[in-house]
């Protein structure tokens, strides 16, 4: 969302951020902030705050923009809904218990967003296929991440050096978001303690050869991720990321390992070698959303010794297309709200 914001801003338009969440949180000083609503009753606000028109993202946890994109299409405001991630494409947008919202454009980040959502029953005629704007950077930052580059940040982490393999485990925090049972909404089927055992235990008779970066989600305990890697990093080296971005070790990273995290399809798109380890998994949206060529995926145990061979014999790749994409989608996006702003008016 902010780099639509900032670019929207850059060619004059007027813009506010919703001083709210991530957004309320992060946006620069030079982007106007606007006030949440006060009051249950919202129907009033589009008019009396000046809004011409909203760009959102999805929450499954958060109701508020959803209740605020509502209201802005009751009052015949065009909405813009920016998908991020391959999962729940209609939940995102009927998680309030109302009726599907139908937003003017529905901003997918690739066909394989597209097609999905259209066989959960998103209409057609909404999505549109722009590119992940938060990934707008990526193919510049892989353009940069040459050798040299790659040395600085191995010799900063203090892994990966005299000829060692690096390995990015990304860490998620399940346990705290999707529990520990099936007693629990959302359980997937297995948690963080369960997985980074497991790819120790199979790294064992790799120890005096790679290293492990674990890189910590931002909701991480950090304090437990280090506890639960002492537990089980045997006779590994490496240790959990501070002070370092998870782009930036994965970019610097020989091979990547994980569950379902965004940073997952970062690596896969920079032609790194990635597993996903979900042992046990009872999701299907959780497979889903890391299915792709190149990919390994592991649901069972059992599974997992062939997939993590395979997965360190595989080799460096180039990188993926979609990264072009991705680079244009702000302006994609840009362009889409302000054609959307300009009939409105016209029509006004």
């Amino acid at each position: 969302m902010l780099p639509v914001a900032r670019l929207l801003a850059g060619r004059g338009a007027a813009v506010a951020i919703l001083d709210h969440g991530f957004l309320g949180r992060n946006a620069p000083p030079e982007l106007a902030r606007m006030p949440v609503p006060a009051g249950g009753d919202l129907g009033a606000w589009p008019r009396r705050a000046g809004i011409g028109g909203l760009c959102f993202g999805t929450s499954l946890a958060d109701r508020l923009p959803l209740a605020l994109a509502r209201t802005v299409r009751e009052a015949g405001m065009p909405v813009v809904c920016v998908l991020d991630n391959w999962m729940n494409y209609r939940r995102r947008l009927e998680m309030d218990g109302g009726p599907f919202l139908a937003p003017d454009v529905y901003a997918v980040m690739d066909d394989k967003a597209r097609d999905e959502a259209v066989a959960e029953g998103v209409p057609p005629a909404c999505l549109r296929v722009t590119g992940h704007p938060g990934l707008a950077g990526l193919a510049q930052e892989i353009a940069a991440a040459g050798p040299d580059w790659r040395r600085r940040v191995r010799a900063e982490l203090g892994l990966g050096g005299a000829g060692r393999q690096l390995i990015a485990f990304i860490g998620e925090p399940v346990a705290r978001d999707q529990g520990t049972g099936p007693e629990v909404p959302g359980w997937r089927g297995y948690t963080e303690r369960d997985v980074l055992p497991l790819l120790c235990g199979l790294l064992q008779d790799r120890a005096e050869s790679l290293d492990v970066a674990v890189v910590p989600h931002p909701r991480d305990d950090v304090a437990e991720l280090e506890d639960l890697w002492q537990t089980c990093r045997g006779r590994l080296g490496g240790g959990v990321v501070r002070g370092i971005g998870g782009r930036q070790v994965v970019l610097a990273a020989d091979r990547v390992a994980g569950m379902a995290s965004v940073l997952l399809y970062e690596g896969w798109l920079q032609g790194k070698p990635v597993l996903s380890l979900q042992p046990g998994l009872v999701r299907a949206d959780l497979a889903e959303a890391v299915r792709r060529p190149g990919i390994g995926l592991v649901t069972g145990s059992d599974r997992a010794p062939e997939a993590v061979a395979l997965w360190l014999g595989a080799g460096q790749g180039e990188a993926r297309p979609d990264c072009l994409r991705h680079g244009e989608a702000p302006a994609r996006l840009a362009d889409v709200m302000q054609h959307l702003a300009e009939r409105a008016h016209g029509e006004a």
